[in-house]
């Protein structure tokens, strides 16, 4: 009996939990089927929701209207990051989207449901696809400079120091030109390489006129690093043959000139006397570099070699921004070189010291006194490169414009806006493209007018110049 019992109490408890159970399946089952599937509205209404997020952020940003508006302009969500080059370079055809229309397409999608202001929603076009190259093109071309050929003009006290002296005539000028690493440093807030192009620049435009000049780089191959050693010590190159000076051929190719790597000075002098080997002219060369040699060459035997070969031969150094060991390393190349050393600390040391110490005779210099005014060659090539850099605002404004264009197209096939809207939107467009094409249009006038004005102003002090000569030597005949 007790047995029983036993059983009997199991099997109730069995069955309550059970039941229990079977009542929690029950209720699920119960709340499963009583919650209705999620409707369309639903679920816009919760992407709706997601989207607000963005419409917060969306409603703070700027529509430009000035160029300082274009010029603060931040990239979109998604074109913040297209590389600067991409973004302004001319595009042909249609571009359309990239890889991100889709979820573009969903997020304008959510904006559309929340508002059908167009103000709004062409400031989402700018929160997603924005340019973020407007700033950059407009400070460039705000930046852009050039550094105008002038001829050293040595004053009538600078020539009469040199009344007794026997005129020397340097023969035919090759510089030198120091493109290693260490030109990468600041002098004066400019970089050193600039500046030595400019002075390179200026002395062949002096003495280009009646003197045939050679640019001979070096330092201008790999890199600083130990695995770029031999490739930067052994590449010397002439990048402006021996000629007369060409103001845009010169230009072309000393603005090709970017500092690298190791400074093979012994290099650079013995591939000049192999270039002028067996000639019987006489040769001058002028080196502007900022340090010695780095490459284990012999600079001293090579510059004592180079004057060995006839006696109308000179190497001359400038050592720009120059160290005192520097220097001593340097001074002894230009004496073994039966030439002189001239130390510049400064831009203006740069230039003063060539204006003074290396510019050529008097009626050399009268002869190049008006060459400016027949150089138009730099002129142009200022304009081509003041052009490319307008065009880089045009083209940002273009490809802008493009990604709006196909987003509202996608609106308006899809029904988010109305065609209304759609006008309206196309309206803003024009007035966006207008305003990039009136900002590029003002800055590359105003640089234009700039640039030209300094260019004048160089022209009058060469003629101002010539005219004090010319009346000095009429009083004194």
């Amino acid at each position: 009996m007790r047995k029983w019992m036993i059983l009997l109490l199991a099997a109730l408890l069995v069955g309550g939990c059970s039941g229990k159970a079977g009542k929690e399946k029950k209720v699920e089952a119960e709340k499963a089927v009583n919650t209705p599937e999620p409707t369309d509205e639903t679920k816009i209404k919760k992407t709706s929701s997601e989207g607000s997020a963005d419409l917060t952020d969306i409603e703070k940003v700027k529509i430009p209207q000035t160029e300082e508006d274009l010029t603060a302009q931040e990239g979109g969500f998604f074109t913040k990051n297209i590389p600067y080059e991409e973004e302004t370079k001319q595009k042909w055809g249609p571009f359309g989207l990239g890889d991100y229309e889709d979820e573009l397409t969903e997020k304008l999608r959510a904006v559309t449901k929340e508002i059908q202001d167009p103000n709004t929603i062409f400031q989402a076009l700018h929160y997603y696809v924005g340019s973020q190259a407007y700033g950059r093109a407009i400070n460039e071309l705000k930046e852009f400079r050039v550094e105008w050929y002038e001829p050293y003009l040595p004053e009538p006290g600078e020539l009469e120091e040199k009344a007794g002296e026997k005129p020397v005539n340097p023969g035919k000028a090759l510089i030198l030109l120091d493109a290693s690493s260490s030109m990468l440093l600041n002098i004066e807030g400019k970089l050193k390489m600039d500046v030595a192009k400019s002075a390179a620049g200026r002395f062949a435009n002096t003495i280009g006129g009646t003197n045939d000049v050679s640019l001979i780089v070096y330092g201008h191959a790999g890199t600083q690093n130990d695995k770029d050693k031999e490739l930067s010590c052994t590449t010397i190159d002439e990048v402006y043959p021996l000629s007369a000076f060409d103001a845009e051929k010169f230009t072309e190719a000393v603005n090709g000139v970017e500092a690298k790597g190791w400074t093979p000075i012994a290099n650079a002098i013995k591939a000049a006397r192999e270039k002028m080997s067996g000639s019987s002219d006489n040769v001058t060369l002028y080196i502007i570099s900022d340090g010695t040699e780095t490459c284990g060459g012999d600079p001293v035997a090579e510059a004592k070699a180079f004057a060995a070969e006839d006696s109308g031969r000179t190497v001359n150094i400038i050592g720009f921004d120059v160290d005192t060991a520097g220097e001593n390393a340097l001074k002894e190349v230009a004496a073994a070189g039966n030439g002189e050393y001239i130390s510049a600390k400064t831009i203006d040391d740069l230039n003063n010291s060539i204006r003074k110490t290396w510019v050529p005779s008097f009626q050399e210099i009268r002869s190049k006194s008006n060459s400016l005014l027949k150089h138009w060659g730099q002129s142009f090539q200022e304009m081509k490169d003041r052009t490319k850099l307008a065009e880089r605002i045009y083209y940002a404004g273009l490809n802008e414009r493009s990604r709006f264009q196909s987003a509202i197209d996608i609106m308006r096939a899809e029904q988010m806006i109305t065609q209304e809207i759609y006008n309206e939107m196309k309206s803003m467009l024009d007035s966006k493209e207008q305003l990039a094409l009136s900002v590029r249009k003002d800055l590359d006038t105003k640089k234009m007018e700039e640039l030209e004005a300094e260019r004048q102003a160089i022209i009058k002090r060469v003629q101002e110049w010539t005219d004090r000569m010319n009346e000095l030597k009429k009083n004194n005949s």
